[in-house]
Protein backbone atom coordinates (compact mmCIF):
# COMPACT_ATOMS: atom_id res chain seq x y z
CA UNK A 1 0.00 0.00 0.00
CA UNK A 2 1.31 3.43 -0.97
CA UNK A 3 0.59 5.30 2.23
CA UNK A 4 2.39 8.56 1.50
CA UNK A 5 1.05 8.94 -2.03
CA UNK A 6 -2.43 8.19 -0.73
CA UNK A 7 -2.18 11.62 0.92
CA UNK A 8 -0.98 13.53 -2.15
CA UNK A 9 -3.26 15.61 -4.39
CA UNK A 10 -2.63 16.87 -7.89
CA UNK A 11 -4.05 20.25 -8.89
CA UNK A 12 -4.89 21.69 -12.25
CA UNK A 13 -7.01 21.44 -15.37
CA UNK A 14 -8.47 18.74 -17.56
CA UNK A 15 -7.49 19.45 -21.16
CA UNK A 16 -9.93 18.45 -23.89
CA UNK A 17 -7.26 18.85 -26.59
CA UNK A 18 -3.46 18.79 -26.50
CA UNK A 19 -1.19 20.57 -26.87
CA UNK A 20 -3.07 23.67 -25.78
CA UNK A 21 -2.77 26.92 -23.94
CA UNK A 22 -4.09 26.46 -20.42
CA UNK A 23 -4.68 28.68 -17.37
CA UNK A 24 -1.54 29.83 -15.57
CA UNK A 25 0.89 28.25 -18.01
CA UNK A 26 3.04 30.26 -20.41
CA UNK A 27 3.10 28.52 -23.76
CA UNK A 28 1.33 25.28 -24.56
CA UNK A 29 1.09 22.19 -22.38
CA UNK A 30 0.43 18.52 -23.08
CA UNK A 31 -0.28 17.51 -19.48
CA UNK A 32 -3.87 17.15 -18.31
CA UNK A 33 -4.90 16.65 -14.69
CA UNK A 34 -5.46 12.91 -14.96
CA UNK A 35 -2.14 12.46 -16.80
CA UNK A 36 -0.19 14.07 -13.96
CA UNK A 37 -2.01 11.93 -11.38
CA UNK A 38 -1.04 8.77 -13.26
CA UNK A 39 2.56 9.98 -13.69
CA UNK A 40 2.95 10.56 -9.95
CA UNK A 41 0.93 7.50 -8.93
CA UNK A 42 -1.58 9.46 -6.84
CA UNK A 43 -5.36 9.16 -6.65
CA UNK A 44 -6.61 12.52 -5.38
CA UNK A 45 -7.07 15.73 -7.31
CA UNK A 46 -8.34 19.29 -7.22
CA UNK A 47 -10.17 20.03 -10.47
CA UNK A 48 -10.01 23.73 -11.32
CA UNK A 49 -11.81 23.97 -14.67
CA UNK A 50 -14.94 24.89 -12.73
CA UNK A 51 -13.29 27.92 -11.06
CA UNK A 52 -13.93 30.40 -13.88
CA UNK A 53 -16.76 31.44 -16.10
CA UNK A 54 -15.86 33.07 -19.39
CA UNK A 55 -16.81 36.59 -18.26
CA UNK A 56 -14.62 36.37 -15.14
CA UNK A 57 -11.70 35.04 -17.13
CA UNK A 58 -11.94 37.75 -19.77
CA UNK A 59 -12.14 40.45 -17.09
CA UNK A 60 -9.23 39.28 -14.96
CA UNK A 61 -7.03 37.50 -17.53
CA UNK A 62 -7.72 39.25 -20.86
CA UNK A 63 -4.37 38.21 -22.33
CA UNK A 64 -5.05 34.48 -22.01
CA UNK A 65 -5.35 32.69 -25.33
CA UNK A 66 -8.80 31.63 -26.55
CA UNK A 67 -7.67 28.01 -26.23
CA UNK A 68 -7.89 28.39 -22.44
CA UNK A 69 -11.63 28.82 -22.91
CA UNK A 70 -12.11 26.35 -25.74
CA UNK A 71 -10.14 23.45 -24.26
CA UNK A 72 -10.52 24.02 -20.50
CA UNK A 73 -13.20 26.44 -19.35
CA UNK A 74 -16.13 26.10 -21.76
CA UNK A 75 -16.59 22.40 -20.95
CA UNK A 76 -16.29 22.72 -17.16
CA UNK A 77 -18.14 19.97 -15.27
CA UNK A 78 -19.15 18.32 -18.54
CA UNK A 79 -19.33 14.56 -19.02
CA UNK A 80 -16.39 14.88 -21.41
CA UNK A 81 -14.14 16.29 -18.70
CA UNK A 82 -15.43 14.33 -15.71
CA UNK A 83 -15.24 11.02 -17.58
CA UNK A 84 -11.50 11.61 -17.97
CA UNK A 85 -11.17 11.65 -14.16
CA UNK A 86 -12.68 8.17 -13.69
CA UNK A 87 -9.37 6.75 -12.44
CA UNK A 88 -9.03 9.33 -9.67
CA UNK A 89 -10.64 8.23 -6.42
CA UNK A 90 -11.16 11.66 -4.83
CA UNK A 91 -11.96 14.78 -6.83
CA UNK A 92 -12.60 18.20 -5.30
CA UNK A 93 -14.16 20.68 -7.72
CA UNK A 94 -13.35 24.35 -7.26
CA UNK A 95 -16.26 26.76 -6.97
CA UNK A 96 -16.77 29.40 -9.64
CA UNK A 97 -15.55 32.82 -8.56
CA UNK A 98 -18.47 35.21 -8.23
CA UNK A 99 -21.01 32.40 -8.38
CA UNK A 100 -20.24 30.29 -5.34
CA UNK A 101 -23.66 29.01 -4.30
CA UNK A 102 -24.98 28.15 -7.76
CA UNK A 103 -21.77 26.40 -8.74
CA UNK A 104 -21.72 24.49 -5.44
CA UNK A 105 -25.21 23.18 -6.17
CA UNK A 106 -24.19 22.22 -9.70
CA UNK A 107 -21.15 20.30 -8.41
CA UNK A 108 -23.27 18.55 -5.78
CA UNK A 109 -25.71 17.45 -8.47
CA UNK A 110 -22.86 16.19 -10.65
CA UNK A 111 -21.52 14.18 -7.71
CA UNK A 112 -24.63 11.99 -7.87
CA UNK A 113 -23.49 10.77 -11.29
CA UNK A 114 -19.77 10.93 -10.50
CA UNK A 115 -19.31 9.54 -6.98
CA UNK A 116 -15.56 10.19 -7.07
CA UNK A 117 -16.47 13.88 -6.57
CA UNK A 118 -15.97 14.10 -2.83
CA UNK A 119 -16.31 17.82 -2.28
CA UNK A 120 -15.96 21.43 -3.30
CA UNK A 121 -13.10 23.87 -2.88
CA UNK A 122 -13.07 27.64 -2.46
CA UNK A 123 -9.85 29.03 -3.91
CA UNK A 124 -8.28 32.19 -2.47
CA UNK A 125 -10.59 31.98 0.52
CA UNK A 126 -10.60 35.44 2.06
CA UNK A 127 -12.57 36.70 5.03
CA UNK A 128 -11.80 40.36 4.35
CA UNK A 129 -15.09 42.08 3.53
CA UNK A 130 -13.45 44.23 0.86
CA UNK A 131 -12.14 41.19 -1.02
CA UNK A 132 -13.81 40.15 -4.25
CA UNK A 133 -13.63 36.58 -2.95
CA UNK A 134 -15.22 37.32 0.43
CA UNK A 135 -17.45 34.53 1.70
CA UNK A 136 -19.39 35.60 4.81
CA UNK A 137 -19.85 32.87 7.43
CA UNK A 138 -23.60 32.81 6.78
CA UNK A 139 -22.99 32.32 3.05
CA UNK A 140 -20.59 29.44 3.69
CA UNK A 141 -23.12 27.80 6.01
CA UNK A 142 -25.75 28.13 3.27
CA UNK A 143 -23.40 26.49 0.77
CA UNK A 144 -22.83 23.61 3.17
CA UNK A 145 -26.54 23.15 3.80
CA UNK A 146 -27.36 23.18 0.09
CA UNK A 147 -24.69 20.72 -1.06
CA UNK A 148 -25.31 18.31 1.79
CA UNK A 149 -29.03 18.34 1.14
CA UNK A 150 -28.10 16.90 -2.26
CA UNK A 151 -25.18 14.70 -1.19
CA UNK A 152 -24.57 14.50 2.59
CA UNK A 153 -21.08 13.10 2.10
CA UNK A 154 -19.64 16.16 0.34
CA UNK A 155 -16.85 18.07 2.07
CA UNK A 156 -15.70 21.68 1.87
CA UNK A 157 -12.04 22.62 1.35
CA UNK A 158 -10.63 26.15 1.48
CA UNK A 159 -7.34 27.69 0.34
CA UNK A 160 -5.56 29.85 2.94
CA UNK A 161 -2.29 31.78 2.82
CA UNK A 162 0.47 32.04 5.39
CA UNK A 163 0.66 35.85 5.10
CA UNK A 164 -2.96 36.33 6.22
CA UNK A 165 -4.00 36.18 9.89
CA UNK A 166 -5.16 32.68 10.82
CA UNK A 167 -7.72 33.63 13.47
CA UNK A 168 -9.42 36.19 11.27
CA UNK A 169 -9.51 33.91 8.23
CA UNK A 170 -10.66 30.66 9.80
CA UNK A 171 -12.07 31.00 13.31
CA UNK A 172 -15.53 32.27 12.22
CA UNK A 173 -16.06 29.38 9.78
CA UNK A 174 -14.33 26.39 11.36
CA UNK A 175 -17.51 24.41 11.88
CA UNK A 176 -18.41 24.63 8.18
CA UNK A 177 -15.10 23.53 6.64
CA UNK A 178 -13.53 20.07 6.47
CA UNK A 179 -10.16 20.62 4.82
CA UNK A 180 -7.78 23.58 5.05
CA UNK A 181 -4.97 23.89 2.54
CA UNK A 182 -2.07 26.14 3.50
CA UNK A 183 0.06 28.05 0.99
CA UNK A 184 3.13 30.29 1.15
CA UNK A 185 2.65 32.64 -1.80
CA UNK A 186 6.18 34.08 -2.05
CA UNK A 187 9.04 31.52 -2.28
CA UNK A 188 10.80 31.48 1.09
CA UNK A 189 13.48 29.21 2.48
CA UNK A 190 12.69 30.64 5.90
CA UNK A 191 9.05 29.56 5.70
CA UNK A 192 10.03 25.93 5.20
CA UNK A 193 12.62 26.12 7.98
CA UNK A 194 9.81 27.15 10.33
CA UNK A 195 7.01 25.22 8.68
CA UNK A 196 6.00 23.29 11.80
CA UNK A 197 5.38 26.57 13.65
CA UNK A 198 2.99 27.80 10.97
CA UNK A 199 1.10 24.51 10.91
CA UNK A 200 0.75 24.61 14.69
CA UNK A 201 -0.83 28.09 14.43
CA UNK A 202 -3.44 26.71 12.06
CA UNK A 203 -4.04 23.64 14.22
CA UNK A 204 -4.63 25.84 17.24
CA UNK A 205 -7.52 27.45 15.35
CA UNK A 206 -9.09 24.50 13.51
CA UNK A 207 -8.38 21.70 16.00
CA UNK A 208 -7.40 18.14 15.22
CA UNK A 209 -10.62 16.91 13.62
CA UNK A 210 -10.23 18.98 10.44
CA UNK A 211 -7.79 17.93 7.74
CA UNK A 212 -4.82 20.21 7.13
CA UNK A 213 -2.87 19.86 3.89
CA UNK A 214 0.00 21.92 2.51
CA UNK A 215 0.02 23.43 -0.96
CA UNK A 216 3.23 23.71 -2.95
CA UNK A 217 4.23 25.89 -5.88
CA UNK A 218 6.29 24.81 -8.86
CA UNK A 219 6.10 28.10 -10.75
CA UNK A 220 7.14 31.39 -9.14
CA UNK A 221 3.91 33.39 -9.30
CA UNK A 222 4.72 34.80 -5.88
CA UNK A 223 7.37 37.04 -7.41
CA UNK A 224 5.03 38.19 -10.18
CA UNK A 225 2.04 36.83 -12.09
CA UNK A 226 4.09 37.46 -15.22
CA UNK A 227 7.23 35.74 -13.91
CA UNK A 228 8.59 33.29 -16.48
CA UNK A 229 10.54 31.07 -14.07
CA UNK A 230 9.92 28.18 -11.71
CA UNK A 231 10.37 28.51 -7.96
CA UNK A 232 14.13 28.52 -7.23
CA UNK A 233 15.17 24.89 -7.18
CA UNK A 234 16.69 24.93 -3.69
CA UNK A 235 13.46 26.32 -2.22
CA UNK A 236 11.34 23.88 -4.21
CA UNK A 237 13.40 20.91 -3.00
CA UNK A 238 13.16 22.16 0.57
CA UNK A 239 9.38 22.40 0.26
CA UNK A 240 9.04 18.83 -1.03
CA UNK A 241 11.37 17.39 1.61
CA UNK A 242 9.56 19.29 4.38
CA UNK A 243 6.02 18.31 3.44
CA UNK A 244 6.96 14.67 2.93
CA UNK A 245 8.52 14.59 6.40
CA UNK A 246 5.62 16.42 8.03
CA UNK A 247 3.09 14.14 6.35
CA UNK A 248 4.94 11.00 7.39
CA UNK A 249 5.21 12.23 11.00
CA UNK A 250 1.52 13.17 11.15
CA UNK A 251 1.87 16.93 11.36
CA UNK A 252 0.10 17.24 8.00
CA UNK A 253 -2.73 15.18 6.54
CA UNK A 254 -1.22 15.49 3.08
CA UNK A 255 -0.11 17.96 0.45
CA UNK A 256 -0.97 19.36 -2.99
CA UNK A 257 1.29 19.53 -6.03
CA UNK A 258 0.14 22.12 -8.61
CA UNK A 259 -0.03 23.15 -11.46
CA UNK A 260 0.00 20.07 -13.66
CA UNK A 261 0.23 22.14 -16.83
CA UNK A 262 3.90 22.74 -16.03
CA UNK A 263 4.68 19.01 -15.94
CA UNK A 264 5.29 18.85 -19.68
CA UNK A 265 7.12 22.19 -20.00
CA UNK A 266 10.86 21.72 -20.58
CA UNK A 267 11.83 24.70 -18.39
CA UNK A 268 10.38 22.84 -15.37
CA UNK A 269 11.83 19.42 -16.16
CA UNK A 270 14.41 19.50 -13.38
CA UNK A 271 11.75 20.31 -10.79
CA UNK A 272 9.27 17.71 -12.01
CA UNK A 273 11.73 14.87 -12.48
CA UNK A 274 13.44 15.48 -9.12
CA UNK A 275 10.06 15.67 -7.37
CA UNK A 276 8.88 12.37 -8.84
CA UNK A 277 12.11 10.60 -7.88
CA UNK A 278 11.92 11.98 -4.35
CA UNK A 279 8.26 11.02 -3.90
CA UNK A 280 8.97 7.51 -5.19
CA UNK A 281 11.93 7.16 -2.83
CA UNK A 282 10.15 8.59 0.20
CA UNK A 283 7.01 6.56 -0.39
CA UNK A 284 8.79 3.33 -1.22
CA UNK A 285 11.06 3.37 1.83
CA UNK A 286 8.53 4.49 4.47
CA UNK A 287 7.23 1.84 6.83
CA UNK A 288 4.03 2.82 8.64
CA UNK A 289 3.01 0.98 11.82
Amino acid sequence: MSQLKDKVFTWGYVLEKTPTYAPFVFGKTRCSLETAAEYLGVRKAFYNNSMFNVAYLQKHFPKWDQECIDNCIAGRLSDTQLDLLHGIEEVFCTLEHGNYLASAIQIAERSLKYPNIKGIQIDDFNQSADSENYVPPAALKKIREEIQSINPALQIAVVTYSHLPVDFQLAPVVEDIDIVSRWCWVPSQDYWDQHADDIKKVRDVIGNKKKLIQGLYIHDFGTSMSCQYPVPIEIFRKSIITVCENTCNGLLDGFIIPQVGWFSVASHYEHISWMKQYLDWCDGTATFR
